[in-house]
């Protein structure tokens, strides 16, 4: 599956972290400051992607680098009905900690691929902090690094996907007696080369090394007996 390349990237450059928007990404900002000098405030995201003429992701991008600049006030979490959440709990009946990986393997692969196109640098640099964290021992923070991968995607509907699955996957391990971390020894230069092709731009690299990862798992889970 190929993806067009349009997240934040120095002109001309195949990798490294970007520091600067691409002369597009410029393009749309802009607009959007001319929105914002109207009267109220700028409309739903869906909405102003439509007026502009761009897409979801392309309007992402931009208001990120916009927020980071300090022209746009940072998005409030949303309240959410808590009966309004999808819930693991009728699907953990059916299913089992391998499926769970199984198919996080066909997803996170291609997460990591699109966080490498689209992460802006401030989501690089946390990443790159979370994976130190990681790396000195402590408290095992590989879940917040995944999540933050499939934020960077900028697909929000893949994002809220993923975090499902998650919710599931933590449910399914209590639900068969195994509620700690499965990590394998190479755990820590997994996540190193994750973070690493996707600071430099190389999707193709960082797919790879999300599904070597993940594989690393799921060869545990097997050896455990957790399907």
């Amino acid at each position: 599956m190929q993806f067009v390349e349009n997240g934040p990237r120095e002109g001309g450059r195949k990798s490294g972290p970007a520091a600067e928007p691409t002369p597009a990404q410029a393009e749309i900002m802009k607009r959007v400051r001319v929105e914002m000098e109207g009267d109220g405030p700028l409309p739903a995201e869906r909405k102003l992607a439509e007026k502009l003429g761009v897409k979801r992701h392309q309007l992402r991008i931009a208001l990120s680098y916009l927020r980071e600049a300090g022209d746009v006030p940072r998005a409030k979490p949303r309240n959410r009905r808590r009966d309004a959440q999808p819930g693991p709990s009728d699907i953990t009946n059916h299913t089992n900690p391998v499926e769970v990986i199984e198919l996080r393997m066909m997803i996170e692969p291609t997460l990591a691929r699109l966080a490498a196109l689209r992460a802006t640098p401030s989501m690089i640099a946390d990443m790159k902090r979370v994976a130190d964290a990681i790396s000195k021992g402590g408290r095992d923070r590989s879940g917040d690094l995944h999540r933050m991968i499939a934020s960077a995607s900028g697909n929000a509907l893949a994002s809220e996907i993923y975090g499902l699955l998650r919710r599931v996957e933590a449910a399914v391990r209590l639900d068969v007696g195994h509620g700690g971390s499965l990590r394998p020894l190479s755990d820590t230069d997994e996540h190193l080369a994750i973070i690493e092709a996707i600071s430099e731009r190389r999707p193709d690299l960082a797919e790879q090394a999300m599904r070597r990862h993940l594989s690393s798992i799921h060869q545990m889970m097997i050896a455990a007996g957790l399907s």
